[in-house]
C-alpha cells in the first residue's frame, strides 16, 4: 500500500501567493481611438519542469477566456482586447527579464499579469509601477497589497486571513475548542499559519502546531504530538506531495476519528480531487476529510454572479478541459476587475484614475468576474475578508471544476 501511494503522490503532486508615479500616458494607446486595441501581457511559467506548470497553463486558460467574452462583448470601450502571453519559465529572473524586454521593445500594455506565483511577482511589482501600468494579479503575497509601495496592482484571490476566520467559524459551529496544525514552510503557508494562529486565538480556540519541510516524507512523529494534544480537528496546510505524505501517515498512527481539515492550496492537489488510483478520493487515506474551497467551486452553493461563473466555464472549456478547480483560474476576475476599472473611469490608459476607481469596489459593484465578490481599499489592495466567499466540504470527485452540491 505504502509504496503504491507513494508512486500516485509523486505523479500527483501539484505546487501549488509614498507618493504615486504619474503613468507614462505618452507611450500609451489613445484611449478615444478605438482603433488600439487593449493590450494584456500575460507572464507566466507554462513551459516550466514539474506539475506546477499545471498551475501556469490554467491561468492562462482564464486569461484567454476572459478576452473571448470580452471581446465577444464588443471589447473595452470599444477595443478589441490582445493577449499576448509571455513564457517566463516559472522562475523570477527570467520574469524581470522578459518584463522589461517587452516593455522596452513593444507598445505599452494596458494590463500586465505578472506570473502565477508570488515569487514571480514580488520582484516585477516594482518595474510595472514604475512603467504606470494597471496590474490584476494572482499571486498570494500579501506584500504586494500595499498601495503605497504598488500603487497599480490589486489582487484577486481571497487573503490567508479570509480562510482563516472561515476556519475559526467553522470549529467554533462545531464546539471545537482545539486545533491542531501541521503546516509547511514556504512563504504561501507560512502566511496561512500565521493567520490561522491569529483567527482562532480571536476565536478563543486553543491551537498546537508543527511543522514538516518539503523533503519530508514521512511525518508519523509530528502527527503523533498533535493527536497527544487531543484536538477536535486537525488542520494541514500546504499543496502536492506533502499533504498525500501527511494522510498516510495519518493513517498509519490510526488517527482518522478526528476530521481532518487541508487548506486552500491542497485543494488543488490531484490527490484531492481524483478517485484511486489517480487519486486518493475514497481510499482510507481520505476518511474523514475535508477541503478548504471557493464556494464558486460547489455545485448550488451561494455565488456573487452565479450567471458569470457558467460564463466562465463555457470559455473555459473552449480553451480546454477543466482539470483544477475554479480556484486556480482567478486571473480570469483580473482581467473582468480591470475591464470594468476602465469602463466605470472612461480609460484605458490611465492607471492612476483605474487605480483609485478600483479602490471603490464593494460587493454591491457588479462586473463579469465569477469567481467572488470583491471589496478594495486606498489602505489594502488585496480583497476585504470575506468567510461566505469560502466553503469546507467533504474530500469529493472534482468535475469542471466543481465539487458536487455539499449536504
Amino acid at each position: 500500500m505504502r509504496k503504491r501511494f507513494g508512486a500516485i503522490i509523486a505523479a500527483a503532486a501539484l505546487t501549488v501567493s509614498a507618493c504615486s508615479p504619474a503613468p507614462d500616458n505618452d507611450a500609451a494607446p489613445a484611449g478615444n481611438d478605438t482603433s488600439e486595441p487593449y493590450r494584456i501581457v500575460q507572464l507566466v511559467g507554462q513551459n516550466q519542469a514539474g506539475p506546477a506548470a499545471l498551475n501556469a497553463k490554467a491561468a492562462a486558460q482564464a486569461v484567454s477566456a476572459a478576452v473571448d467574452v470580452l471581446n465577444a462583448n464588443g471589447g473595452i470601450l470599444g477595443h478589441k482586447v490582445e493577449l499576448e502571453i509571455i513564457d517566463d519559465g516559472g522562475d523570477p529572473t527570467q520574469a524581470v527579464t522578459k518584463l522589461q524586454q517587452r516593455l522596452s521593445s513593444g507598445p505599452k500594455p494596458n494590463l500586465v499579469l505578472p506570473g502565477n506565483t508570488s515569487a514571480e511577482a514580488l520582484p516585477m511589482a516594482p518595474i510595472i509601477t514604475e512603467a504606470g501600468i494597471l496590474s490584476v494579479q494572482q499571486a498570494s503575497s500579501t506584500a504586494l497589497d500595499d498601495p503605497a509601495k504598488y500603487p497599480y496592482m490589486f489582487k484577486t484571490p481571497p487573503v490567508p486571513e479570509t480562510w482563516a476566520k472561515s476556519l475559526a467559524d467553522y470549529a467554533k459551529d462545531r464546539g471545537i475548542t482545539k486545533v491542531a496544525m501541521l503546516s509547511g514552510k514556504d512563504a504561501f503557508s507560512t502566511a496561512t499559519a500565521a493567520a490561522t494562529v491569529a483567527a482562532l486565538q480571536t476565536a478563543g480556540i486553543a491551537l498546537s502546531a508543527e511543522t514538516y519541510a518539503a523533503q519530508d516524507l514521512d511525518m508519523t512523529a509530528q502527527l503523533e504530538r498533535l493527536k497527544a494534544t487531543s484536538p477536535g480537528l486537525l488542520y494541514v496546510v500546504g499543496g502536492g506531495a506533502p499533504i498525500g505524505y501527511a494522510l498516510e501517515s495519518r493513517v498509519k498512527i490510526n488517527w482518522t476519528d478526528v476530521p481532518l481539515l487541508t487548506d486552500a492550496t491542497a485543494s488543488v492537489t490531484s490527490l484531492l480531487t481524483q478517485a484511486a488510483p489517480a487519486g486518493m478520493v475514497g481510499t482510507d487515506q481520505t476518511k474523514n476529510t475535508f477541503v478548504h474551497v471557493l464556494a464558486a467551486a460547489v455545485q448550488g452553493a451561494e455565488q456573487p454572479n452565479a450567471t458569470g461563473a457558467d460564463t466562465m466555464i463555457a470559455a473555459l472549456k473552449k480553451h480546454g478541459d477543466i482539470t483544477l478547480p475554479l480556484n486556480v483560474f482567478f486571473a480570469y476576475d483580473a482581467v473582468m476587475l480591470a475591464a470594468k476599472a476602465a469602463e466605470a473611469t472612461g480609460t484605458i490608459t490611465d492607471a492612476a484614475v483605474q487605480s483609485k476607481w478600483l479602490e471603490t469596489v464593494t460587493p454591491d459593484v457588479k462586473g463579469h468576474w465569477a469567481l467572488t465578490a470583491y471589496k478594495f481599499t486606498p489602505a489594502s489592495h488585496g480583497p476585504a475578508v470575506d468567510a461566505s466567499g469560502v466553503k469546507i466540504i467533504p474530500v469529493t470527485v472534482l468535475k469542471e471544476g466543481r465539487y458536487p452540491a455539499t449536504r
